[in-house]
């Protein structure tokens, strides 16, 4: 008798192990929608839902970026408009390319999405309070890398909830670097922090804008300003005003933000706060950590393997990276200035086997290069030489 209790007991638990649901793996645009729906969720925004037909069309397009990648028709803001003689253009492509945030060459959606978000441009249609669906397309290229669109429709009624800032009041572990944009709107195409930003309708009057930017001890803070009335570009400002400070934010500090405007004719006052993330260490060698901190704010540790000017305006050191690792090079990317603070007269090539850190937020460029860009000379320093 007990035996056969305990063969029904087992054939009881084969038979509820074997019924039990399996966890389903998340796909890349259930992924892209979560991380959409976290944004705007610290935006204090309600969430939105992926629309397949919308998807379809950006999948099309995915596939016309992936088919003309390292054409003309990809330079710039090419990718925006199809061109109909070209290998994968179609109607429904098109339509997503136009009101899309694309990226040509990407790891991942989660890096693509960080990577928007840190930016002027393409963030603001993530953060419309309008904004309703979303469709989501990506392509896989030959390397493992991908083509990624990520496309808006707003709801045809009203909603409120305007103006939007971001970082959010209060809001924790804010990135430090801005994006990867194009158009770039700081001047002389070069790099700066985390950019803060107050999102007004798109097509309302928004005039006479004055900011202030300070860290917790009340130190100003120089930043670039670029609004309705004074576009940094000339591409659209759509309501948007925007701080870009011309350094790195520091790590986990407190900054406050105080914008006046005024808005529809009515002037305004719109003051908040926030605090950034820590610094991920990362030595350069160690291929993995430096793939798992792309567009994540990190304390980089390398030996440099070569150095020299990029162009007229910048300087680079190439890091010694693992051998055989996914990235061809990886480099410090450094304003000319910014250089003569750290090293006087010394030429970068003078940095050969040196040992330094770096605080920066490594970006990957062209889908196989990392850059490791910085805006001020209190990011690098020497640890030791060799």
């Amino acid at each position: 008798m007990h035996r056969l209790m305990f063969r029904r007991v087992a054939l009881l638990i084969v038979m509820l192990t074997a019924s039990a649901p399996h966890a389903k793996a998340e796909s890349a645009d259930e992924q892209a929608l979560r991380l959409v729906n976290h944004y705007r969720q610290r935006a204090h925004l309600t969430p939105v839902t992926l629309d397949q037909k919308l998807s379809a069309g950006c999948m099309e397009h995915a596939n016309y970026m992936a088919q003309n990648l390292d054409t003309e028709a990809m330079a710039g803001l090419n990718a925006h408009n199809q061109r109909p003689n070209l290998p994968g253009a179609s109607a429904a492509g098109a339509a997503c390319a136009k009101a899309a945030d694309l990226f040509p060459k990407v790891s991942n959606l989660g890096v693509a999405i960080d990577g928007w978000m840190a930016g002027l441009y393409h963030r603001r249609p993530m953060l419309d309070p309008q904004l309703e669906r979303i469709g989501v397309g990506y392509a896989r290229l030959p390397d493992g890398m991908l083509t990624a669109a990520l496309r808006f429709e707003n709801a045809t009624r009203k909603r409120g909830g305007w103006p939007v800032a971001y970082p959010a009041d209060k809001q924790a572990d804010i990135p430090l670097d801005y994006g990867a944009e194009v158009p770039n709107p700081i001047p002389n195409h070069g790099s700066g922090g985390y950019p803060i930003t107050l999102q007004f309708p798109p097509f309302d009057k928004v005039t006479g804008v004055s900011a202030a930017l300070n860290d917790a001890q009340g130190n100003p803070v120089a930043f670039f300003l670029s609004d309705p009335e004074h576009p940094a570009t000339s591409f659209g400002q759509y309501g948007m005003i925007c701080l870009i400070p011309k350094q790195s934010l520091q790590a986990q500090q407190g900054y406050s933000v105080r914008i006046d405007a005024t808005w529809k004719g009515k002037p305004g006052s719109w003051k908040w706060s926030f605090s950034t993330v820590a610094l991920r260490a990362v030595d350069a060698a160690d291929d993995g950590a430096v793939a798992g901190a792309i567009n994540i704010a990190s304390l980089v540790h390398g030996t440099v393997a070569s150095g020299g000017m990029r162009n007229g305006e910048t300087v680079f050191l190439q890091l010694t990276a693992a051998k055989e690792g996914r990235y061809k090079s990886l480099s410090v990317i450094v304003p000319l200035a910014v250089w003569r603070q750290i090293a006087g007269a010394a030429e970068p090539g003078s940095f050969k086997g040196k040992v330094i850190e770096v605080q920066t937020t490594p970006q990957v460029a062209a889908g196989k290069y990392v850059n490791m860009k910085i805006s001020g000379a209190t990011q690098l320093r020497v640890v030791s030489e060799r």
